[in-house]
């Protein structure tokens, strides 16, 4: 068991930072890269192994996963294959769903594997020191300016090895309030790490200047308070997010490039017109950008640009990589997992109800910053399976106590 455990720690840390993986994308090279193609070889080779060990323990199990894990694994993963079967790029299309059936063999193990001795601790120790190192690093890379490139193209934003300041954001949204729940459901080694993660993460947030993740952080902190019933702490939320969104209205380039100020208008028309032009399954897995020039607004970004990449919305990027197919997928796969999620948190006892709620505001939290950025089916692939996971396992387990020390 030793071997799962490391594995499902291994990859669930690992695939944390699969903007590391750019450098074998098929779509053209945008912005600063830390990892070379052999760095990124080297990654992709280590989610390989780490899924290889757990699909090796599945099927010694030969117990059927969960059915509703189940049906999220195969809805999502068979819409993304479907779209790449008949869209502008199948080779490169495919690669994406052998990556997908990566984390859905994780999304599995998780959830089979979660409540055993040591498991649960081992994986969000590891996510949360990681997470924590990364926070910090990122900090002194945007006080030290350096590197001076990447420094320079997110205008002083911390990016860390993220590549962008709202890819970095992307990644803190969700591990701010995973910290949060592993600090207010653990024991005291444990509560340490989560509070230390959860303020070295938030200080990070804030120094993205990423508005979609601030407020993607403001509707899953509104979500988490009403969760645990401190509902005058969410009206202060929501209260924060009116008033913030008001502010940014009036001030949008707060460091950001003023030219960019109306960009995701004309980005969005892009990304309808590719949905309305491939309405059944989409271009494809990663396959937007083979389109866009063909059906760039006349004052649409260049191609080989980031605004020329993908639509810089994840709903309406799924509605251009998969269709009407992919859309139908997602929403089945949400539907299955908050009823699943509803049923099994209400057995929780409260230390178990602050860490399953946590992950469930992660989740919302990307769920609100994906309305203005990040790729459909990357996001499906490397953030919703993964985390549907761990939230799926801590409804049905809460955070072991047990396995906390046992570990």
């Amino acid at each position: 068991m030793k071997a799962v455990t490391i594995a499902l720690a291994a990859f669930f840390t690992l695939v944390q930072f699969y903007t590391c993986l750019a450098a074998l994308s098929p779509t053209p090279p945008v912005g600063y890269l830390f990892v070379s193609r052999a760095g990124a070889a080297v990654l992709a080779a280590a989610l390989v192994l780490a899924a290889a060990v757990l699909s090796v323990r599945l099927v010694r199990e030969r117990r059927a996963p969960p059915p509703a894990s189940r049906a999220i694994v195969i809805v999502w993963i068979g819409s993304a294959l479907l779209s790449a079967l008949f869209g502008l790029d199948p080779g490169h299309g495919l690669q994406v769903v052998g990556m997908m059936a990566l984390t859905g063999l994780f999304h599995l193990a998780l959830v089979r594997f979660y409540a055993r001795p040591g498991v649960a601790a081992c994986v969000v120790t590891t996510y949360l020191a990681t997470g924590l190192a990364a926070s910090v690093a990122a900090l002194a890379m945007a006080a030290t300016r350096r590197p001076g490139a990447l420094w320079a193209l997110n205008h002083g934003r911390a990016a860390g090895f993220f590549v962008t300041a709202n890819q970095f954001a992307a990644f803190l949204i969700a591990f701010v309030f995973i910290a949060a729940g592993t600090a207010l459901a653990s024991g005291a080694g444990l509560r340490r790490l989560g509070i230390a993660a959860a303020i070295a993460g938030s200080v990070a947030l804030v120094a993205t200047v990423s508005f979609a993740g601030l407020l993607g952080a403001g509707a899953a902190g509104a979500f988490y308070a009403f969760a645990l019933g401190a509902r005058r702490i969410a009206f202060v939320a929501v209260v924060a997010i009116v008033a913030g969104t008001a502010i940014l209205a009036l001030r949008p380039a707060v460091r950001h490039d003023p030219a960019e100020t109306f960009d995701r208008l004309r980005i969005w028309q892009a990304g309808f017109r590719v949905a309305e032009l491939f309405p059944l399954t989409g271009v494809g897995p990663m396959a937007y950008y083979r389109a866009y020039p063909a059906i760039r607004p006349a004052n649409g970004d260049p191609p080989g640009t980031y605004g020329a990449l993908h639509p810089h919305d994840v709903y309406l990027s799924l509605a251009g990589e998969t269709g009407v197919a992919g859309i139908a997928a997602t929403i089945y796969g949400w539907a299955r997992f908050v009823r699943r999620f509803r049923v099994d948190a209400r057995t929780l006892d409260a230390r178990g109800r602050r860490f399953a709620y946590g992950v469930a505001a992660a989740l919302v939290a990307t769920l609100v910053q994906g309305l203005f950025d990040t790729i459909g089916v990357v996001e499906m692939a490397f953030v919703w399976l993964p985390f549907t996971a761990l939230a799926l396992a801590a409804a049905r387990s809460g955070f072991p106590v047990r396995a906390e020390v046992a570990a």
